[in-house]
């Protein structure tokens, strides 16, 4: 059974998502927004968040997972590390783009963490790995200052 089928079935494996080449790049993409939409369904049924905050959330971490990791780091979304989290964050974030500023990257951030905490309770993510890159996201005056001093 291909990757996106068992996915769908609800065999998500964390190493479905390792990228080797382009044609891994492609499928990854494909199997990290079948996930999203899944994070998304959860925010709005289980955690009962109002669908803009919800949406807020799930476009957070799909800039974060489809921009940075799967396209930039070409790494697996679920071997993602703190200080890589730190890195988007307080450099590649702040770099590419042409305004960068708190408001949005605070939004980012509580998507990050809130899907890493999702793939924690779903056993796919260890939660001491998930505790590192929750309390890297919730460091906002770090990243403010690293902005700040980009202006």
């Amino acid at each position: 059974m291909n990757p996106a089928k068992k996915f769908a079935a609800g065999n998500l494996k964390p190493d479905d998502f390792s990228i080797t080449d382009l044609s891994d790049e492609i499928r990854v993409d494909q199997l990290s927004q079948t996930l999203l939409k899944r994070f998304h369904q959860h925010l709005l049924d289980i955690d009962k968040l109002n669908p803009l905050e919800a949406g807020s959330m799930a476009g957070g971490i799909d800039y974060f997972l489809r921009d940075y990791v799967i396209d930039s780091l070409r790494a697996n979304i679920f071997s993602i590390t703190a200080s890589q989290v730190r890195g988007f964050a307080g450099n590649w974030y702040i770099h590419r783009n042409l305004e960068p500023n708190m408001k949005e990257l605070g939004a980012i951030l509580k998507g990050v963490a809130a899907f890493y905490r999702y793939c924690s309770l779903n056993g796919w993510l260890d939660s001491g790995i998930t505790e590192e890159i929750v309390a890297v996201c919730a460091d906002l005056d770090f990243y403010r200052g690293r902005i700040d001093s980009f202006h």
